[in-house]
């Protein structure tokens, strides 16, 4: 289970880094079809995604309390705490990931941002 989390732990971050986020290839490689998320905003993203052209924008953030919670055979769900220091501000990230094709992909997010007086 630890190299699953390690390797689940590699891709998140991957999804963080510049690089990734402004590759269209690069995120369909590391995204399902019908991937979708659950903003920090609490508005829904990329319910439609257009494969040939999605990017996101670049993102300076500081991964940590990384933990893996099997679902089902070929389904996971990985939590995490998500530092972005430019914005002074602390989410804690869900994120669903489901073998496809024989890799793990993302099919779900959501940020929920952490309110001051809660850390």
């Amino acid at each position: 289970m630890n190299e699953l989390a390690d390797h689940l732990q590699t891709l998140e971050e991957a999804l963080l880094s510049t690089e990734v986020r402004q590759s269209t290839e690069r995120l369909r490689e590391l995204l399902t079809d019908d991937f979708f998320e659950i903003g920090s905003s609490g508005r829904l993203l990329y319910q439609d995604w257009d494969q040939t052209t999605l990017q996101l924008d670049p993102i300076e953030a500081e991964l940590s309390e990384f933990t893996l919670h099997p679902l089902t055979e070929g389904h996971v769900l990985v939590t995490y705490r998500l530092v972005q220091p430019v914005l002074n501000r602390e989410t804690r990230r869900s994120s669903i990931w489901a073998f496809v094709d024989g890799r793990w992909k993302m099919r779900f997010h959501q940020g929920t941002v952490v309110p001051t007086e809660a850390t």
